[in-house]
């Protein structure tokens, strides 16, 4: 049977938690997920887009700002 100090024990306990944090890290982005700033430029440009019915036309389309 192996000894082991005290101080290897801790070492052995902060490497082993770095390994679970990187596999498991939720900082990550799925790539199959569009990024943060995607999304924001999406939304920012909904709530600017105005669409209207129109008598001559069918649809008129104007981004607000």
């Amino acid at each position: 049977m192996t000894d082991f100090t005290l101080d290897e024990l801790l070492e052995f306990t902060h490497m082993e938690d770095q390994m679970i944090n990187e596999m498991f890290s939720k900082n990550t982005e799925d790539p199959c997920e569009p990024s943060n700033d995607t999304v924001n430029t999406l939304l920012a440009y909904s709530k600017a887009l105005s669409i209207r019915k129109s008598r001559s036309m069918q649809h008129i389309r104007v981004v607000l700002n």
